[in-house]
């Protein structure tokens, strides 16, 4: 997690915000699990920038496309994934994330809420080697104490981020 140190003083002055999700992010709210990378959210609009830094860092670049970039060290360090949004949405997420110490460096982590959106999201768009994971995710960062939805807001964003399959599926599992 040393890279996250290097990076936050890589963008400390240069308009490049980042936030932690993924595994990391569950970890800090409690959620034991796992994870064998970084992921950060980032703006698209800063795509170019990402890159220099990671080159700078010796990371190489795996893939970058419109929504999602992968980058790998040739020494033993965390890969790095990046999620693109647009600027609208990034400020929206960086403006609800918690700042957080997460011993090498203080970051910004995704709010609890917006994990579980972003949570909903991969599993709306099904891969059969990720689903379970997230699921369980899912499921665990609903039964604590940090995400305040009712049942009636769950039940909406679960027909706007994913369905209504996912929705009886999850409200099985956790009571609200």
């Amino acid at each position: 997690m040393e890279v996250l140190r290097s990076i936050s003083l890589y963008v400390e002055d240069k308009d490049t915000p980042f936030v932690l999700i993924g595994g990391h992010a569950v970890n800090y709210y409690g959620v034991s699990r796992q994870t064998g990378d970084i992921d950060l959210l980032v703006r698209l609009s800063d795509k170019n920038k990402w890159n220099n830094i990671f080159l700078k860092l010796h990371y190489r670049e795996i893939q970058n496309d419109a929504v999602f970039a992968r980058y790998g060290a040739d020494v033993s360090a965390w890969p790095i994934d990046l999620m693109y949004v647009d600027d609208s949405t990034f400020e929206k997420i960086y403006d609800d994330s918690e700042d957080g110490d997460i011993g090498v460096a203080e970051v910004k982590i995704i709010s609890p809420e917006h994990l579980v959106l972003l949570k909903l999201h991969a599993l709306k768009h099904f891969l059969p080697e990720r689903f379970n994971k997230d699921y369980n995710d899912l499921i665990s960062l609903l039964k604590t104490e940090k995400v305040k939805f009712t049942k009636t807001e769950l039940k909406e964003i679960c027909f706007k981020y994913a369905n209504s399959e996912l929705y009886e599926k999850i409200i099985r599992e956790v009571e609200l």
